[in-house]
């Protein structure tokens, strides 16, 4: 069966992604006593919480392997995100479950065959509610409340599938959803000890997150980690191609048609502060580096821990388990 906190684990990817995105050169590196790995560490401060809630992350990164380490929103243990550029896979450790799972190309595959199925069922579920016009002798025969409610229904019905293929008014249509847009501001500051310049992001014409830039040549191992970060954008791009080819017009990952880690691409720098920002905009979540320092680490730091049972996130039978 699917695991039960879908919505927890999302949430504590979604932070994740916030940590990820100050992290981003040189490909294939492998490691070396004269490339030990670089290890990051940064604040994200969650506004939704109150009062705000501090949580330290640590990002690990040696040659084209990276391991992130943040405290989940709803407990004390750690998760971890492990990205295996080597074997081109992701990692997700659960603590508490003291379980794993594996993203990989097989995983891919599984989940677009699934999502294809769901596409299928939901193109008719749509067309039965906004594709179809419904006699006008029904209409008249239904009492006017119902009547009102189900036209509402319809109207909200096609509202979203033009939303979701990209097609609404003020969004550009990409095929899977709704593309991100950088504007480079001009402003420059000094930030967390760097100097900087501002990015903002929107997404259908409303600012999602705010960005300070730093030269990757002003960070300590900047120019070494890059490639690691590099490579898993080009890994989750390759997710979401999957995901919005599966799924077509019905749009791809919720919320738009961009990676998460499509920042990395973007920038052309290291963000060493990320803000997001909420449909009211209202501030969610803040993300400040710390520190980046050289530093051995052990390669076992890219596996998940020893005894922790794996988890099939994307069986073909959408069953999940051993």
């Amino acid at each position: 069966m699917p695991d039960s906190k879908g919505p927890t684990k999302m949430k504590t990817a979604a932070t994740l992604v916030i940590a990820a995105s100050l992290l981003g050169g040189m490909l294939g590196l492998a490691p070396s006593p004269a490339n030990p790995g670089v290890v990051f560490e940064i604040d994200v401060t969650d506004h939704e919480q109150s009062p705000p809630r501090i949580a330290t992350t640590w990002a690990y990164v040696q040659g084209t392997n990276l391991k992130m380490t943040i405290a989940p929103r709803d407990s004390d243990a750690q998760d971890e995100a492990i990205f295996r550029g080597d074997r081109r896979e992701m990692i997700v450790v659960d603590n508490d479950n003291q379980s794993y799972v594996v993203i990989d190309e097989a995983a891919i595959q599984a989940l677009a065959a699934q999502l294809a199925a769901v596409k299928e069922q939901t193109q008719g579920l749509m067309a039965g509610m906004g594709g179809m016009q419904i006699p006008k002798a029904v209409l008249d025969q239904m009492p006017e409340e119902q009547r009102k409610e189900l036209l509402a229904r319809m109207e909200e019905a096609q509202k979203q599938m033009a939303a979701a293929s990209g097609d609404a008014p003020g969004t550009e249509a990409t095929g899977r959803g709704i593309k991100n847009e950088y504007r480079r501001t001009g402003d420059r500051a000094t930030m967390a000890g760097y100097p900087s310049a501002k990015v903002e992001v929107f997404r259908g014409g409303r600012k999602t997150r705010e960005l300070w830039v730093t030269d990757w040549s002003n960070l300590e191992g900047g120019g070494e980690v890059r490639g690691a970060f590099q490579s898993m954008a080009d890994f989750f791009e390759e997710l979401v191609g999957s995901i919005g080819d599966a799924m077509g017009d019905l749009g791809g990952l919720p919320g738009g048609g961009d990676s998460p880690f499509s920042d990395f691409a973007e920038l052309g720098g290291f963000p060493v502060v990320t803000r997001d920002f909420g449909d009211d905009g209202s501030l969610e979540d803040e993300a400040t580096l710390k520190s980046a320092k050289r530093q051995t680490i052990d390669p076992d730091a890219f596996e998940p821990p020893s005894g922790y049972k794996r988890q099939e996130m994307f069986r073909p039978d959408g069953g999940g388990g051993a």
